[in-house]
């Protein structure tokens, strides 16, 4: 759920630049996100599916189909893939094999796919159209191992058939109109698995011989898995007044404000990002006042709070120790500024400085911070505040003891691993020196195939890849 934007108080003739909030035009799936992108000839080539591994993303949270599935797409594995058998009103079937690099007559060939061992079947979700399963032999109700399909129709009869079909994610937004023109193409008999090979066409020579081309097959040119800080969204903006505030949408998809050169008043920004995803819509809004100062609301604010929370406004930075300066709501620079683990903090920054991205965390350079500390607003560990972002701190109440003796409290530039520092915390005796560990992570190991397999575009054999619902 994306927190909402800040009301902002610029001058005349001012100029301003919005990031949204965390999440803000993110589709509504509740699993993971994962983008195919096709070589569709008849329309869009995204399909954006839905994994069901997480609660309420499905009736049956299938976490393993989906950690298998997920695997084969970080090790780029279905990257340059191939739907290789098509069944109108029942199937598109993928995950298999490798589409060729080059024409039959060059040494091209369809190569199956490196196979991670066999999954545990996770029946339960029913196979209706739209929805993402996985294929296994014949019989074999624990054999999947990468191959899937997407359901054309509702097919009901998988959820009981081989012990029932793991339906282990679904299709999201317009996803469907791309599959069905996928599915829509002509569909050729070569024998074996590719008894039923979709092509886009299938050029025949003077001599009645037919000629496949690379390019013939439908296929998967690239997958990825998607946060939801990268779900494509449009953005559109509007102004209640032009007049007092100019408002644009940018090329990096944030918001660009102008203000009047004499007018004084209040304008409502209205917000709304339609999700590319699965159409989804996020609406919000927020008051820019023009003629008054952050500095004066900010001080009218701690006023308000008798100080409870403070505000601490950041400069521009630099790449020099100690790197950054902070100041009071006043504008005077804060002396052995120390951190109290009773107050809460906001973090603003000076002039609305756009340079070196300002972040805080008691978990090092770019990393998630601990449950001790409370940290919300704009931005994150990976793109601190710029600009009119805020960041709001405190430590949890049950943890203050602990902070004070002996938490870490790191500032630093989410651009610029150098810029790094250590605030002090007000009754701590020592504060340990923090520097930025580059940790060392051991590259999985891939297991040998399940099976093994030669050939090229006619020589397609029978053997243990012959992976599929059977009908």
């Amino acid at each position: 759920m994306a927190s909402g934007f800040n009301d902002l108080s610029l001058s005349r003739s001012d100029q301003a630049t919005v990031k949204l909030p965390k999440g803000f035009g993110a589709s509504d799936a509740v699993g993971t996100v994962v983008e195919l992108i096709t070589n569709n000839r008849l329309g869009d080539s995204s399909i954006y599916l839905e994994m069901f591994n997480k609660k309420g993303s499905a009736d049956v949270v299938t976490k393993k189909t989906v950690k298998n599935f997920l695997k084969y797409i970080k090790k780029d594995l279905y990257d340059n893939s191939i739907f290789h058998r098509s069944v109108p009103g029942f199937v598109l079937q993928g995950g298999g094999f490798s589409a060729p690099l080059a024409p039959a007559d060059k040494g091209g060939s369809v190569d199956p796919i490196n196979a991670f061992k066999l999954i545990k079947n996770e029946p339960g979700n029913s196979n209706l159209r739209g929805t993402l399963a996985m294929a296994k032999q014949a019989g074999k109700p624990d054999s999947a191992t990468s191959q899937w399909f997407v359901n054309l129709e509702d097919n009901l009869s998988l959820n009981t058939q081989n012990d029932g079909f793991t339906a282990f994610g679904k299709v999201l937004g317009e996803g469907m109109k791309t599959v069905d023109q996928l599915a829509s193409t002509d569909v050729f008999n070569f024998g074996g698995v590719f008894g039923e090979l979709p092509l886009w066409q299938l050029a025949k020579n003077s001599d009645g011989t037919s000629e496949i081309s690379p390019d013939d097959f439908l296929i998967v040119a690239s997958t990825r898995q998607l946060k939801s800080r990268s779900q494509p969204f449009t953005l559109s903006v509007e102004s209640s007044d032009d007049s007092l505030v100019e408002a644009r949408v940018t090329k990096k998809q944030q918001i660009k404000l102008k203000t009047s050169d004499t007018a004084s008043g209040t304008a409502q920004i209205s917000v709304e990002a339609r999700s590319t995803v699965d159409g989804s819509i996020d609406v919000d809004r927020f008051d820019v006042v023009i003629g008054g100062s952050l500095k004066a609301r900010a001080t009218e604010r701690s006023l308000q709070k008798r100080r409870k929370s403070i505000d601490v406004f950041v400069d521009a930075g630099s790449l020099d120790e100690p790197f950054y300066r902070f100041f009071d709501s006043d504008g005077d620079e804060f002396e052995d500024f120390k951190i109290n683990v009773k107050k809460k903090y906001r973090f603003q920054r000076l002039d609305q400085a756009e340079s070196h991205p300002f972040f805080i965390g008691d978990s090092g350079y770019n990393s998630s911070s601990t449950s001790a500390v409370k940290i919300k607003g704009d931005g994150g560990f990976s793109d601190g505040i710029t600009g009119s972002n805020v960041l709001k701190f405190q430590v949890r109440k049950s943890d203050r003891k602990t902070f004070k003796k002996e938490g870490e409290l790191s500032f630093f530039c989410t651009s610029h691993a150098s810029m790094i520092g250590t605030f002090s915390i007000k009754g701590q005796k020592v504060v340990p020196a923090l520097e930025p560990v580059e940790e060392m992570v051991a590259e999985p190991v891939i297991n040998e195939p399940v099976v093994g397999y030669q050939g090229g575009y006619y020589r397609m054999t029978v053997d243990a890849m012959d992976q599929f619902p059977l009908i």
